[in-house]
């Protein structure tokens, strides 16, 4: 995982109770060094998986345009500093989640979100997308992901849609479903490196499994004392402000080939 550049597009498919924020924590463990980063998750209200992670002032429940563009700005501002003063001290990185976000598809007609896939590295940013549909990415911005985490599924409808959209260096859908069926078993998972610089399947593909790890902070001291200082917390339940609940946060072939995986590829 550590081997993954902080400045690429990551996106992680998995239905639900298959390990996907898991797998999510493993990946942010080995980016630690990441000064500042932004969460985007409809659940985190519910199991305020990212609060012990993530300054929760950096935290939101609902994607909004507003949020991207801020996260550019900010960006271009920093590079720009950087390249005036030329310091070596300035930490450009940046990361930024967007968890299961597809009850509410607007980010993907979005133009930033359209510039983080197309630029992301120039804005040295790390983007995470967490969903559980291969079909929550438009064709035109599947082209720049870099890195696609294929997780346990066992509709062969949705596996087609995997190998259709993802998986096309596999030879056929045949020997793709036998490696999902050998390598997603026991929360592991598939791992498809875009950016490899082969056309041998060996040297793109690969299979991982998530580890546990103790309990880590994201970003540095100076945001956390951000946090600390301007961070209100979530309004009290039942007082006079409480939003009404919005549901929408919360949203055989017998010839086929005989394929044995040798798992020595790992990630």
């Amino acid at each position: 995982m550590s081997s993954i550049a902080a400045d690429k597009v990551v996106v992680m498919i998995g239905k639900r109770d298959t390990g996907k924020s898991f797998l999510c924590k493993d990946l942010l463990w080995h980016h630690q060094k990441i000064p500042v980063g932004t969460v985007i998750s409809a659940t985190e209200a519910a199991n305020c998986f990212y609060g012990n992670m993530v300054p929760p002032i950096f935290i939101h429940n609902e994607y909004s345009e507003d949020i991207i563009q801020r996260i550019l700005m900010r960006q271009e501002k920093l590079l720009h500093k950087k390249k005036q003063i030329g310091g070596h001290n300035i930490n450009p990185s940046a990361f930024l989640i967007l968890d299961d976000c597809l009850y509410d598809n607007s980010w993907t007609k979005s133009k930033h979100v359209r510039s983080l896939f197309m630029n992301g590295r120039h804005f040295k940013m790390f983007f995470i997308i967490t969903m559980q549909y291969a079909l929550g990415i438009p064709p035109n911005l599947r082209t720049n992901i870099d890195y696609v985490f294929i997780l346990r599924e066992n509709i062969v409808q949705n596996r087609k849609r995997l190998y259709d959209c993802y998986a096309g260096m596999f030879p056929c859908f045949e020997v793709f479903c036998a490696v999902m069926d050998q390598c997603t078993e026991n929360y592991e998972c598939i791992v498809i490196n875009n950016n490899a610089k082969s056309n041998r399947i060996e040297d793109q593909v690969f299979w991982y499994k998530a580890s546990s790890h103790p309990p880590f902070r994201l970003g540095s001291d100076r945001i956390w004392k951000y946090n600390n200082k301007n961070y209100t917390g979530p309004r009290a339940p039942n007082s006079e402000h409480d939003r009404e609940w919005d549901p929408a946060a919360f949203k055989a072939k017998t010839n086929k080939p005989t394929v044995c995986v040798q798992k020595y590829n790992t990630l």
